[in-house]
C-alpha cells in the first residue's frame, strides 16, 4: 500500500486542531501558540543558564530538601523497619466515615479499605529490610496503596484518582523495599516518589551481573514528547514508549541512516532483568546527551507538548501540570520533584505566599521567561513572557471557572493570567502563591523545603 505523505504530521496535529475548534479563544493561529514567537522576544535565548556542574549542584540541593526523592545510585543496601513503616503509612488510609467512591460513583465501604490495609502486610516489615534494585519494564502507575481500583473524592471527579501518585516508564530505575501480602505489589523508592507498583511491571537487577554488563553506554536522551523503542531494526515490534527526559543506554549510534541501538529491559523467568537490543528510529526526536539548559530549549521543549490531553498523576500515559514541568526540564538533566507543591519550593524562590517571602506581583513583573515557575494552590505553570503588557504561561491545565461554571480545557495550553477573571476566586494572576526560578538558590539553606507529599485531588486547576 502506498503511504500517504504527511499522515504522521496529521496524527500529531489532530489533537491540537480539535482543541482549537473546541476553544476558539486559544486559536492555534495566534502567534502566542508558537514557540518561535516567544523565543524571538528573548534577548539571549541561547545563553547557558546552568552548565553541567551547576545542574548537578541544583539536583543535589533539590534531592536533599525533598523527603520523597532519592538518588538511586546512593541508596543503602538496607533500610530499618521504623522508617520503612513510616513511609508505608505516609498517606493515611481514608477513615470509615470518609466519603470515597469507586469508578462507577458508588460509595466505598470500610471493608474495601480494611482489605487494602491488610494487604500492605505491615507485620512483614523486619527490623532490617533489604533494598533491592530494580528496573521498570513496562509503563506503570505509582499508587498510594496496593490496588488498581480508582478511589474518588467525588463521583463527579472521575479523572482524579486519590490513590494515584505518579507513573514510571521502561528503563527507569527503582528500589524494592517491601512486598504486599498477596505478592502482587511492591513498595518502591523511585527517583521522585515512594509508592506501590505492580511487581509484574519491574525486573530485579543483580549488581554483579550489572557490573559485568555496564557498557560503555552513551546516553541517548528523549527530547520529543514520547519516543517509541522497537525490538527489531525494521521497526515492526514495539517494545515500549518512553517520555521526554528519559535516558536510554545507547550501544550504537547507527551511522547516518541506521537506527540507534539501545538496551531495553524485560523480565526473565526468575523475575530478574534481561537486557535486549532496542531500536530507535534515526529521525526520532532524541539527542545524544542532555540538551543545554537555555531559555530557547526550555520553551521549545514545552511547546512540543502543546495540545496534549490532561492526565492526573500520569494516568494512562498522559501528563498533569507537574509531570509536564518535570519532563520538559528533565530533557536538560534537571531533576524536579513530582508534585506542584514541591516544585514551587525549588531553585531561587523570589516570592512565596506561604512563608511569606517577597512580593508576588513585584516578582511576577520581573520574572525571567523560560526559567520561572508560577505556582497556585495545586497547580504549576511555566512563564514564557509578556504580550500587550499581559504575562503569558504555558501549562497543562484541566480547566478554569467562569461565572461559577467549570470550563474544561483538558490540554496543554498557552494562556494569559487573566484566565478565570469572571470567577469568584478571581484570575490566575491574583491567585499566584509563588514565583521561583529554576536556578541554584543563592541561599539553599535559608528557608525550609517542603516534605514531599502526594498532591491533593480536591484542589488545583
Amino acid at each position: 500500500m502506498r503511504r500517504v505523505p504527511g499522515i504522521k504530521m496529521l496524527k500529531a496535529v489532530l489533537p491540537i486542531m480539535l482543541f482549537v475548534f473546541a476553544f476558539p479563544p486559544f486559536s492555534f493561529a495566534s502567534p502566542v501558540n508558537r514557540a518561535s514567537y516567544w523565543v524571538g522576544r528573548l534577548k539571549s535565548p541561547d545563553e547557558i543558564i546552568l552548565g553541567a556542574s551547576g545542574i548537578e549542584e541544583l539536583n543535589d540541593i533539590i534531592i536533599s530538601r525533598n523527603g520523597q526523592m532519592a538518588d538511586l545510585d546512593r541508596l543503602p543496601k538496607t533500610v530499618f523497619g521504623g522508617p520503612l513503616t513510616e513511609w508505608l503509612l505516609h498517606d493515611p488510609m481514608p477513615s470509615t466515615d470518609a466519603k470515597r467512591y469507586d469508578a462507577r460513583g458508588r460509595r466505598l465501604k470500610g471493608a474495601f479499605f480494611d482489605a487494602i490495609f491488610e494487604n500492605m502486610d505491615l507485620g512483614g516489615v523486619d527490623g532490617v529490610n533489604e533494598v533491592r534494585p530494580c528496573v521498570v519494564i513496562d509503563r506503570a502507575d505509582v499508587r498510594a496503596f496496593p490496588t488498581d481500583e480508582p478511589v474518588l473524592v467525588s463521583p463527579a471527579k472521575k479523572g482524579f484518582d486519590a490513590f494515584q501518585y505518579s507513573s514510571v516508564y521502561p528503563t527507569e530505575r527503582a528500589a524494592l523495599l517491601h512486598v504486599s501480602r498477596d505478592g502482587r505489589w511492591g513498595f518502591f523508592q523511585t527517583s521522585t516518589v515512594r509508592g506501590w507498583i505492580r511487581l509484574d511491571k519491574v525486573a530485579l537487577v543483580d549488581d554483579a551481573m550489572e557490573n559485568e554488563n555496564s557498557g560503555p553506554w552513551a546516553p541517548l536522551v528523549v527530547t520529543g514528547s514520547k519516543v517509541k523503542v522497537y525490538g527489531d531494526g525494521r521497526f515492526k515490534t514495539l517494545l515500549g514508549t518512553v517520555p521526554m527526559g528519559a535516558v536510554l543506554d545507547m550501544r550504537e549510534a547507527g551511522g547516518a541512516d541506521g537506527p540507534y541501538i539501545v538496551r531495553f529491559p524485560k523480565a526473565g523467568t526468575d523475575g530478574s532483568v534481561i537486557w535486549a537490543d532496542g531500536y530507535v528510529k534515526k529521525g526520532a526526536d532524541v539527542n545524544e546527551g542532555f540538551l543545554p539548559y537555555t531559555k530557547r530549549n526550555v520553551i521549545e521543549q514545552a511547546f512540543k507538548m502543546l495540545g496534549e490531553e490532561y492526565g492526573w498523576g500520569g494516568k494512562d500515559g498522559k501528563r498533569d501540570c507537574s509531570v509536564f514541568i518535570k519532563d520538559l526540564f528533565a530533557s536538560m538533566g534537571i531533576r524536579l520533584p513530582r508534585n506542584s507543591r514541591d516544585q514551587r519550593s525549588i531553585g531561587e524562590v523570589l516570592a512565596d505566599w506561604d512563608y511569606p517571602e517577597g512580593d508576588i506581583q513585584d516578582a511576577l513583573s520581573n520574572a525571567e521567561p523560560g526559567i520561572t515557575l508560577l505556582g497556585l494552590k495545586g497547580h504549576i505553570m511555566l512563564y514564557i513572557g509578556e504580550r500587550d503588557n499581559r504575562p503569558y504561561v504555558i501549562h497543562q491545565v484541566y480547566g478554569y471557572v467562569e461565572k461559577s461554571r467549570l470550563k474544561v480545557i483538558n490540554r496543554v495550553a498557552v494562556t494569559d493570567l487573566d484566565l478565570g477573571r469572571r470567577s469568584k476566586a478571581g484570575p490566575l494572576k491574583k491567585r499566584i502563591r509563588s514565583v521561583n526560578e529554576v536556578l541554584v538558590p543563592s541561599a539553599p539553606d535559608g528557608r525550609p523545603g517542603y516534605e514531599g507529599a502526594p498532591p491533593d485531588p480536591s484542589s488545583g486547576i
